[in-house]
C-alpha cells in the first residue's frame, strides 16, 4: 500500500484560546505565547528591549496562575458533546431493538393466526372452532380473539376485549377460506382477529432506556476521570515545573536555554527563548547570569516535552484512525486485485476508505469528509460506524440505498434534520461499487465523486449525483442513482478523491485537475497497481514540486482477481 511515508517534521498544531473559545480563534499570532506565558515584558531584539532583567520581573508569571482551570475548561466543552454523542447513540440502538421486536412480535402474531385460520377451514368450522382457538392462548402474550362468520356476525370469542392505548397492543387478522359441501372450491368463510398484548416489548425497553442512562453516566465519569488524569500529567505538570523554574530565576539561579534540540520548539516558544537568551548575553559575566541560564534551559526542556507529548497524541490517533481502515489482510481476501494510495494532508485526515465481501459481493467505498486534521478524523469515525451498520445490520447491498441509508444516518448524527439556525453545515463525498462476479455486472453510485473506468476503449468517468451527503437541506438536492457496468476484460476502475487532482504545480502554476491524472493512470496501464500508484506518486510530486498538498488524497484502483 503506498502513501504511508510521515514528513521528517510533522506539522505542530497551535491551538489559540484567544476570545474565550478554541473554534474560528484563528491562527497564534507572534508574541501571543509570551503574554500567555506571562513575558509580555521581555525585551526581544526586534522591539529594541533592553539586555537586562529588572529582578522581580517573573514575580506575576510565577504567581496566580490558576492551572486547573484547564482541565475544567476542557472538561466543560467536550462533555457535553461526549454526552450527547453516546446517549444518542445509545437511544437510536434502543429504539431500532424495540422496532425489531414490535415487528417480529406482528410477524408471530399474523403467522399465528394464519395457521389458526388454515386449520379452521371446513365447512364444518362454525361448529368445531373450540380447540383452535384455545390453543392461541398458549402463547403468553395473547390477550384476546374474536371469530366472524362471512357475514361480519361474531360466533365465538376468546379472552378479554382490549382497552387503553392501541400502541401497547398488536392486531391482527386473517381470512378464513372453506370449501362448500358439495365439493366446490374454497371460498371466504368468515375473518379471525387476534390480538397480542405488547406490554412486555415496551417495559424491556424502558429497562433498556434505564441501563442506557446508566451506561451513559459511567462513561461521562470515566471520561472525566480520563481528563483530568491526562491533562495533570501532560500539561498541568509540565507547566507546573516551569512556574517553579520562573520561581528560581526569580532567586537569581540564572540558566541557559539551547534552541538546537531533538524536537525543535515552536516559533513563539522560540522567540521567548531567544529573547532571554538575549538578556543572558549581558549578564553573562556574572554568577548571576550563569544561574539564569541554566534554569531557563532546564525549563525549556520541560516545554520541549511537553511539545512532544501533544505529537505523540496526534500520532497515537493516527494509528486509532489506521485501525478501522481495512488492512493489508482484508485486502488480499476481498477477491479483488488492490492497490490504495492514503495520504492525509496533517498526521490524520478527512478521507476514509472501506473493502469487503459480502454474500459474494465485493463492496468498495470511498469518501471525502469535510476538512482535514482532526475535525475530518472525526467524520470518518462516524462513517466508518454508520457504513458497519447499514452493511451489516440493515443487510443494504444496492450502492444507491446504502447512499441514502448513509446520508440519512450523517444528517442524523450532526443534527442535520432539525430546523435550526446554527445547523452543522459538514458532510462528505462519497463513492460506492458493488461487483457481482457471478452476473458479471458492477453497480456504481456517486455523491459528489466519480469512477474512473481504464479498458481498452480508453477511459471513461462515470459520475454520480453532484450534491455529497450531510450538509444543510437546500430541496435541490437530486435522488440517489445506480450505473451498472459489465465487468470488461482487462478494465481497471478508481475510486479517487479531489485531493489528488487538486494539486497546484508546474511552469507556469495550475492546478492538476482530473485529465492529467487519468493521462498518468493510462500511460502506465501496462504496470500493476501497486506500480501505478507509485509512478501517479513520482508524477504528483514531479507536478508539485515546491507547493505542499493542499488537502488529504486517497486512490483506490481495483480490479476482479484472474480466474
Amino acid at each position: 500500500m503506498s502513501g504511508e511515508a510521515l514528513p521528517q517534521d510533522a506539522p505542530r498544531q497551535e491551538v489559540s484560546r484567544r476570545g474565550g473559545s478554541l473554534r474560528g480563534a484563528g491562527p497564534l499570532r507572534r508574541g501571543d505565547a509570551r503574554a500567555d506565558l506571562g513575558f509580555a515584558g521581555v525585551p526581544t531584539a526586534r522591539d529594541g528591549g533592553a539586555d537586562t532583567m529588572r529582578p522581580g520581573a517573573l514575580r506575576g508569571a510565577a504567581r496566580g496562575r490558576d492551572l486547573d482551570g484547564l482541565a475544567h475548561t476542557l472538561f466543560r466543552r467536550l462533555s457535553p458533546v461526549i454526552a450527547a454523542v453516546v446517549l444518542l447513540t445509545q437511544v437510536v440502538i434502543a429504539w431500532v431493538n424495540y422496532g425489531d421486536q414490535i415487528r417480529l412480535t406482528g410477524e408471530r402474531a399474523q403467522m399465528m393466526a394464519d395457521m389458526t385460520a388454515r386449520a379452521l377451514a371446513r365447512p364444518d368450522w362454525p361448529a368445531s372452532f373450540g380447540p383452535q382457538l384455545q390453543a392461541l392462548t398458549l402463547d403468553p402474550a395473547f390477550r384476546f380473539a374474536v371469530l366472524r362468520d362471512a357475514s361480519g356476525a361474531v360466533i365465538g370469542r376468546l379472552g378479554e376485549e382490549p382497552r387503553g392505548r392501541s400502541f401497547e397492543r398488536i392486531q391482527v387478522s386473517s381470512e378464513i377460506e372453506a370449501g362448500n359441501r358439495d365439493g366446490s372450491g374454497p371460498q371466504p368463510a368468515g375473518s379471525l382477529t387476534l390480538v397480542l398484548s405488547a406490554e412486555a416489548l415496551r417495559a424491556n425497553a424502558e429497562k433498556q432506556v434505564v441501563m442506557v442512562l446508566g451506561a451513559s453516566l459511567a462513561l461521562i465519569l470515566a471520561f472525566a476521570l480520563a481528563l483530568r488524569l491526562a491533562v495533570a500529567r501532560h500539561v498541568l505538570a509540565p507547566l507546573a515545573r516551569l512556574l517553579a523554574a520562573m520561581g528560581r530565576v526569580e532567586r537569581k539561579e540564572w540558566v541557559t536555554v539551547d534552541l538546537a534540540g531533538h524536537r525543535r520548539p515552536s516559533r513563539e516558544i522560540a522567540d521567548v527563548s531567544a529573547a532571554f537568551n538575549r538578556m543572558v548575553e549581558g549578564l553573562r559575566s556574572g554568577d548571576e547570569a550563569r544561574h539564569l541560564l541554566a534554569e531557563l534551559e532546564r525549563a525549556h526542556a520541560r516545554l520541549a516535552e511537553a511539545n512532544g507529548l501533544v505529537m505523540e497524541s496526534l500520532h497515537y490517533a493516527r494509528r486509532i484512525q489506521r485501525a478501522v481502515l481495512p488492512g493489508p489482510g482484508s485486502l488480499r481476501e476481498s477477491g479483488l486485485e488492490v492497490a490504495v494510495l492514503w495520504e492525509p494532508l496533517h498526521v490524520v485526515g478527512g478521507d476514509y476508505f472501506w473493502i469487503e465481501e459480502i454474500d459474494g459481493l465485493r463492496i468498495v467505498v470511498v469518501a471525502d469528509c469535510t476538512g482535514h486534521g482532526v475535525p475530518g478524523a472525526f467524520l470518518t469515525l462516524i462513517v466508518a460506524t454508520a457504513l458497519d451498520r447499514i452493511l451489516h445490520d440493515r443487510g443494504l447491498r444496492r450502492p444507491d440505498a446504502i447512499l441514502a441509508a448513509l446520508d440519512g444516518t450523517v444528517r442524523a448524527r450532526l443534527r442535520q434534520d432539525r430546523e435550526e439556525s446554527d445547523l452543522s453545515d459538514e458532510g462528505l463525498d462519497c463513492g460506492i461499487c458493488v461487483l457481482d462476479r457471478a452476473a458479471g455486472t458492477l453497480d456504481f453510485a456517486g455523491a459528489g465523486l466519480a469512477l474512473t473506468v481504464l479498458s481498452a476503449d480508453g477511459v471513461a468517468r462515470i459520475k454520480g449525483r453532484r450534491h455529497g451527503l450531510g450538509y444543510r437541506p437546500t430541496g435541490r438536492e437530486e435522488p440517489f442513482s445506480t450505473v451498472s457496468l459489465p465487468l470488461g476484460d482487462g478494465a481497471t476502475y478508481y475510486l479517487m478523491t479531489d485531493g489528488v487532482s487538486d494539486q497546484m504545480g508546474g511552469t507556469p502554476r495550475r492546478l492538476l485537475g482530473y485529465r492529467a491524472v487519468a493521462e498518468i493512470l493510462a500511460r502506465h496501464r501496462g504496470l500493476p497497481l501497486d506500480g501505478q500508484m507509485a509512478a501517479l506518486e513520482a508524477a504528483l510530486a514531479a507536478h508539485r514540486g515546491a507547493e505542499p498538498r493542499r488537502d488529504d488524497m486517497t486512490l483506490v484502483a481495483f480490479r476482479p482477481e484472474a480466474g
